[in-house]
Order: C-alpha cells, then sequence, then structure tokens
C-alpha cells in the first residue's frame, strides 16, 4: 500500500478518539410505572455522562470507582432532582430518589436510582420535565417509559424538547410504527461503526477485481445488480438477529457483541485494503452483517419496547433502519460509480479509505477488548 495510503491511516487514528461504542449516543433512562396516585421506577444515567456534568473522578486518575461514585451522591442526587418534574393538573408530585447502585448497558456502566413519586391523585396523564445533560452535550436524549393500568408508552427528551404530555394510554398502531422508525432512522444514522462496515462493502462495490488489479465494472446495471445482492444480505442478516434478540430467543452479552461488531468492520475494511474475498462480497455482507443485528436490538431493549406489540416497534425500527440504509447508499453508489474510470480512484482513493477504516476499527477493537 503506497505511503499516502498510510498517512490517511494514521490521521484516522489520530481522529479516532470516537466513543468505543460508536452506534450508540448518550442517552438516560427513565422508567415510570403508575399505581393509583404513586409512580415507581427508576432512573438510569451513563456514569460517563455524570462525570462530564458534575464530576466522578476524584483522584483524576481516568478510571472512576464505586467508591467516587458514593462520595459523590451528595451532589449529585441534588443535581438529578433539579433536572425532574413531575406533575398532573392538579398539582405537582413529591419527588424522591434512592440510594446508587450500578447496571451495565450496551453503551457501558450506568448509575441507576430507585425513583418514587407521590401524586396529588390517581395517575392518569402526566407532564414530564427533563433537563440533565443538555447544557454539557446538545444531542444527549432522556428515554422514558410509563406504564400504568391503561397502558404505556416511551417518548423521547431532547434539547429542544424538554416538557412531555403523557397519557397513560398505549398509542395507536400507526403512532407506534411512527415513532419506531424514526428511531431506527436514528440510530443508523448515529451508527458509526455500522456505516464504516456498509461503506467498506459499498465502495469496491464499482469494481471488479481482475488479476491482481481492479478494473471499472462497465455497465450501471452491473453496479447495481451487486450493490443490490450487498445490501440485501446485510439487511437480511442484521433483520434475522434483531428479531431473534428482540423476542429473547439469542441473547448474548452486550460487551461481546460490541467487540464483534468492532472486529466485523475490521475485517469488512481489511478485504478492501487486501482483497481476499472479491467474487461473492455477499456472502461476506451475510456472515458479518448477523453481528449487526444485536447492536440494533440495544436502542430497543433500552426504550422498554416490549409488550404485547413488541413486533410492530421491531417492524417500524427495522424500517427505519433501511431507510437510513438506503440513504448511505444513494450517497455513496453514485459518486463511486462516476469516478470509477479514474485511475487514482482504484489506486489511491480505495486503498487509503480502507486503511482509514482499519485504522478506526483497529482502534474500536482494542477499546472495546479493554472495557
Amino acid at each position: 500500500m503506497s505511503v499516502a495510503c498510510w498517512r490517511v491511516a494514521a490521521v484516522a487514528l489520530a481522529l479516532a478518539g470516537a466513543p468505543a461504542q460508536a452506534h450508540k449516543g448518550s442517552d438516560a433512562l427513565w422508567n415510570l410505572t403508575a399505581e393509583g396516585a404513586r409512580l415507581e421506577g427508576r432512573l438510569e444515567v451513563a456514569l460517563a455522562d455524570v462525570e462530564l456534568a458534575v464530576g466522578l473522578d476524584a483522584d483524576g486518575d481516568g478510571a472512576v470507582t464505586w467508591g467516587e461514585v458514593k462520595a459523590r451522591e451528595g451532589v449529585v442526587r441534588p443535581w438529578l432532582r433539579r433536572g425532574l418534574r413531575v406533575r398532573q393538573a392538579e398539582g405537582p408530585c413529591t419527588i424522591e430518589l434512592g440510594d446508587v447502585f450500578l447496571t451495565r448497558h450496551s453503551d457501558g456502566v450506568y448509575g441507576a436510582w430507585p425513583f418514587s413519586a407521590r401524586c396529588p391523585a390517581e395517575v392518569r396523564a402526566l407532564g414530564l420535565d427533563y433537563a440533565l445533560l443538555f447544557d454539557v452535550d446538545a444531542q444527549h436524549r432522556g428515554l422514558v417509559q410509563v406504564a400504568g393500568a391503561g397502558g404505556g408508552q416511551w417518548r423521547a427528551f431532547s434539547s429542544a424538547r424538554r416538557h412531555l404530555e403523557v397519557e397513560l394510554a398505549t398509542p395507536p398502531p400507526l403512532e407506534q410504527l411512527r415513532v419506531a422508525f424514526a428511531e431506527g432512522v436514528r440510530h443508523l444514522a448515529i451508527g458509526v461503526d455500522h456505516l464504516c462496515f456498509l461503506l467498506a462493502l459499498l465502495l469496491p462495490s464499482v469494481l471488479r477485481r481482475q488479476g491482481a488489479a481492479w478494473v471499472p465494472l462497465p455497465s450501471l446495471s452491473g453496479v447495481l445488480l451487486e450493490v443490490t445482492k450487498v445490501v440485501s444480505a446485510f439487511t437480511a442478516a442484521h433483520s434475522v438477529t434483531l428479531g431473534l434478540s428482540a423476542f429473547g430467543v439469542l441473547a448474548p452479552e452486550a460487551r461481546l457483541v460490541e467487540v464483534a461488531i468492532a472486529a466485523s468492520v475490521l475485517l469488512a475494511a481489511l478485504n478492501v485494503v487486501f482483497p481476499v474475498v472479491t467474487e461473492g462480497r455477499w456472502v461476506l455482507a451475510f456472515g458479518l452483517g448477523l453481528l449487526h443485528g444485536f447492536g440494533f436490538v440495544s436502542a430497543l431493549t433500552d426504550l422498554g419496547s416490549g409488550g404485547g406489540r413488541l413486533w410492530l416497534s421491531l417492524l417500524g425500527f427495522n424500517l427505519g433502519v433501511e431507510a437510513g440504509q438506503l440513504v448511505a447508499v444513494a450517497l455513496v453508489v453514485p459518486l463511486a460509480f462516476a469516478v470509477r474510470h479514474a485511475r487514482w480512484y482504484a489506486r489511491l482513493a480505495l486503498p487509503a479509505a480502507g486503511a482509514a477504516l482499519v485504522a478506526l476499527a483497529t482502534w474500536w477493537t482494542v477499546e472495546r477488548l479493554a472495557g
């Protein structure tokens, strides 16, 4: 590989301070269950986010210990309470937070605080305010799940939407489908590792291997056939494992899934730099794509999309992921097709992009293994 390619890889590695869990943004989870005039549940916030907002790492060694978490409870708990409000039409609800404990999600360790609230009347509808972390991370979201005898739903707070009116009733099917679809699109859009995997499969799709060299495919129909096979294989693979995980048939450990996804990006990228699988790349897309479905399912479980209509959330979410995927294809493939005859594309751009992806995927794999 040329010196220029290795320079691109070095720059990518220098910029690879992206989070180890590259396909999940900063989310806090707020679960509420109504019984009469009382709410019970818990609030979960990533320790990395708490550290960013109010500080936990007292000795500055870069590692937050359980002792440091407990020592800062007198600061963290008032900060949490200031960022949460619960109201009814009859008046505000009185909030209490219990002692912190730790739990793990797909993107790391969270602090979890038991939550309870006493309300003036039986809970049928609520006004909820959430204002945590937006001052330090404008992309942060607060994901709230509210359930009761009349049904339930999950919603999302953002920096632009800090107040929600929530009714304890199951949303109409079309609304559930719409919300899940939007989450699928968002999950793919922020899924840097998923997008890198897809990019590693798409960049060579306008070329074919002839001996030791890449040559351009002669027609658009040939390119479209290759892209369709690769994308369809990836879609089929992650849809299978997404469904199996969502319904509890398979439940691999989240941390191992994160490592495996990073390794899949690394293998796909290495195949760009050192082509081994040059025919039938759809087989590679399917085999490695099975791992990515396990990564997608974390969004459904973290958002509390279970219940009797899980299949509807699963359908909407999967359609959203595919919509985001098609947008990525529409952005990459026409441009690659337009320049495929240029000598620099096969000789410089393709190996340089592959080297950059190798560097990023290597960083993610090592960082996730370190945990």
